[in-house]
């Protein structure tokens, strides 16, 4: 049986996740102060929750792209191609 390098996602580093994390904490958090005697109305605690997870999304989205390679387009972040432009097979058909 041979090995799937895909079988070891554990061991890759996981940014997204850790940024979906954090920012549902900070949202629970948010959410949760009227109950730790911050004297808020509902009104005010829905409208913050809000604001934490519109700000959250833009915010994961923004550091998220910066941590993750686009299958797309990998490149460094000098945007050096990590992979070349053609395939090989498709230069070998080209020069026969």
């Amino acid at each position: 049986m041979t090995h799937n390098p895909l079988d070891n996602r554990d061991s890759q580093p996981r940014p997204l996740r850790i940024i979906a994390a954090l920012t549902s904490l900070v949202t629970i958090v948010v959410g949760g102060l009227p109950t730790l005697g911050v004297p808020l109305t509902p009104e005010a605690t829905g409208w913050l929750v809000a604001l934490v997870g519109a700000l959250s999304a833009v915010a994961g989205a923004w550091f998220g792209e910066r941590r993750v390679t686009p299958v797309s387009s990998p490149r460094t972040t000098d945007g050096t191609p990590l992979a070349p432009a053609t395939p090989p097979h498709a230069g070998a058909a080209a020069a026969q």
